[in-house]
């Protein structure tokens, strides 16, 4: 689980921003914190962030995609970071981009709680450090500086412990030496087959899943072929949804079939060398096909939805032929599945929950996703939406509600409703909202028509009401 996370430095976002899912004192829907004796309080299992257009909310998904990129691919040598530093304030290409994750991780049946924290420069790994963090101490297990001479320096704390073999204490430096300077050492670690790191590593791996808006995770093209659990799961969905979907199913055939060219396959039979990777493409039309290994072959598969006449007779439709709100549906299905699943450990943060569903759909599936969760379960889903109907505290706790803006420099600022003093339970925070109590509104202009009326208008010497907000412009583009 995520317990606390900070960024400082990326694209719009300056100062250090924080999203932390640890509990406040508060006690509403108390009984859906997931609880754990690892750390002192109770974590939260949901958080729901609002703002306006160009606020930030993407770009909070995109940090976390770069961290996750850089821990998990690594860095080619002598290559940039990939980091993007803040571009509205001087200077601050200079100073590093800043990362700090605060995670709950289950190790040998155990909950251990970790922070691992780096921070980058344009072509170098400035700091890096974990840390186990105790209810009542800290335990280092390596910290990282830039060095001198151009070789970062380690301290390996965990390798000097007592009872380590000398031969893993030896490795351990091994792998620090061979560190380059744009390199994270967790990273390099995991290369290396440094096992003792590797459950912090899996969780940026495996249980840390980032979603744009559009992006499928687990397509039911590649996943519904083998698993039935699934396709049920997403026919009830889609029934319940009134799609008037009465079943799915993948349809598979031999990548020579499919339509997709040689140059294509070619290309494709290099990037899935496994019979567990697959890929998504998307038609012109936006058809989709899911590419795979099955048993060594290359297959392609599409999704097939079944809807029944009124004599019961069976139609059947392809992807292209479904509404977007069906087609988010079939997006959604596998992380909705997965997030009731028993035992699942993983935190979802999607981009635009809400995108092309209607409002009443979207609580649906929120409630019904927090009114399964207890203080066992371990899932989290961490989402950004414009859709006003889930700000209510019959839904969500003050703290599961956040707010993002652009402050004064045009930076990023995000909030949570738990830092507003006051708030009674029964408040009509969405009205409160949209009256500018909080922050995380658009502050919109008046907005000017503009173009070839407008010129018009002001060539016949036409005026408009001084009253009207929406006043045409005098302006002429080129003449007339």
């Amino acid at each position: 689980m995520l317990l606390r996370f900070s960024a400082a430095n990326f694209l719009s976002i300056d100062g250090e921003l924080e999203l932390s899912l640890v509990a406040t004192r508060e006690t509403q829907h108390g009984e859906r914190l997931a609880e754990t004796k690892a750390v002192a309080h109770r974590l939260l299992q949901a958080a729901a962030i609002w703002g306006g257009n160009a606020a930030g909310k993407s770009n909070l998904c995109k940090v976390l995609e770069f961290a996750q990129r850089l821990i998990v691919k690594g860095t080619r040598p002598d290559a940039s970071t990939g980091r993007i530093p803040f571009r509205l304030r001087e200077n601050a290409g200079k100073e590093p981009t800043r990362l700090s994750f605060d995670i709950l991780l289950e190790i040998d049946g155990k909950e251990r709680a970790f922070r691992y924290a780096f921070a980058v420069g344009s072509r170098e790994v400035v700091e890096e450090a974990l840390t186990e963090i105790r209810p009542s101490s800290e335990r280092v297990y390596f910290t990282r500086s830039a060095g001198t001479g151009g070789r970062p320096d380690f301290s390996l704390d965990a390798w000097a412990r007592p009872g380590v073999a000398d031969d893993d204490r030896q490795f351990a430096r091994f792998v620090a030496k061979g560190t380059a300077p744009n390199q994270l050492f967790l990273h390099e670690a995991m290369d290396r087959n440094l096992g003792l790191l590797a459950p912090v590593f899996r969780w940026f791996r495996d249980q840390l899943i980032v979603l744009e808006p559009g992006a499928p995770y687990l397509p039911l093209e590649l996943e519904g072929s083998n698993r039935q659990d699934l396709r049920d799961y997403t026919v009830d969905l889609l029934s319940r949804a009134g799609t008037g979907v009465t079943g799915v199913e993948p349809r598979e055939q031999p990548l020579a079939n499919s339509g997709i060219g040689a140059e294509m396959a070619k290309e494709l039979g290099s990037l899935l060398a496994d019979d567990d990777t697959g890929i998504m493409l998307r038609g012109p039309r936006g058809e989709r096909v899911s590419v795979f290994r099955k048993e060594g072959e290359l297959v392609a598969s599409r999704i097939v939805t079944r809807r029944l006449t009124d004599e019961g007779r069976e139609v059947h439709f392809e992807t292209v032929d479904e509404s977007d709100g069906t087609l988010r549906l079939l997006d959604l299905a596998p992380i909705l599945h997965d997030l009731e699943r028993p035992g699942a450990r993983r935190t979802y943060v999607i981009d635009e929950l809400d995108r092309s569903m209607h409002n009443q759909l979207t609580e649906a599936l929120l409630q019904h996703y927090l009114t399964t969760r207890s203080s066992a379960t371990r899932t989290q889903l961490v989402f950004t939406t414009h859709d006003l109907q889930l700000m209510d505290q019959r839904l969500l706790r003050r703290d599961e509600i956040w707010l993002i803006e652009r402050g004064p420099h045009g930076e990023t600022l995000l909030e949570s409703l738990a830092d507003y003093q006051g708030l009674r339970a029964d408040r009509d925070i969405r009205k409160a909202y949209l009256e500018g109590r909080f922050s995380g509104i658009p502050h919109l202009a008046p907005l000017r028509a503009r173009g070839r009326r407008a010129s018009i208008a002001a060539v016949e010497g036409e005026t408009q009401p001084s009253g009207d907000p929406v006043a045409l412009s005098a302006e002429t583009r080129g003449g007339t």
